[in-house]
């Protein structure tokens, strides 16, 4: 009878690297998740590089006349903020209605699409005031640091937000 012991199974390099990829899938869902979370909805904030809050990021030294345009448009961008929840709320009601007719639902779609216009109407007006603030030199940096930013993806994922 043979008492020798097989040899130990040497762990396997596709193993370890399947491991790996699995960890980094993991930290990159958590962080998304985390960034998904905390998206900042408030007024002058928004996905476009020429939103106040990103000009301020910019040019932290005009954080004051900017906060002010963000201020006189506030009042009223989140009354357009809420009508154009509210219409919405009563088209998606409209479609359970026992009322419900094509006409009703055309002219609550209409509805909804005026109130996201007279929104983003304002915004831009926002960022237009907020973008008069600047020298016609900041604007030029502006403009060239739009031109060599980073699009990718991965990119965005892990940079913060305040500077795009």
């Amino acid at each position: 009878m043979d008492d020798t012991l097989p040899p130990p199974r040497r762990r396997s390099w596709l193993l370890i690297a399947s491991l790996c990829v699995n960890l980094a899938l993991i930290a990159f869902i958590a962080v998304a998740l985390w960034r998904l979370a905390h998206i900042d909805r408030s007024v002058g904030a928004g996905v476009s590089p020429l939103a106040p809050k990103h000009v301020i990021a910019d040019f932290p030294g005009h954080a004051g006349a900017i906060d002010a345009v963000i201020e006189a448009h506030r009042a009223k961008i989140e009354a357009l903020r809420a009508a154009a929840v509210s219409t919405r709320i009563a088209s998606v009601k409209l479609l359970a209605a026992p009322d419900y007719t094509p006409q009703k639902m055309q002219a609550a779609l209409a509805a909804v699409a005026k109130a996201d216009a007279a929104l983003e109407a304002e915004d831009v007006r926002m960022a237009a005031d907020s973008l008069a603030t600047l020298s016609p030199d900041e604007r030029k940096t502006l403009v060239d640091r739009l031109k060599r930013r980073n699009r990718s993806w991965l990119y965005k994922t892990f940079h913060p937000r305040g500077r795009m």
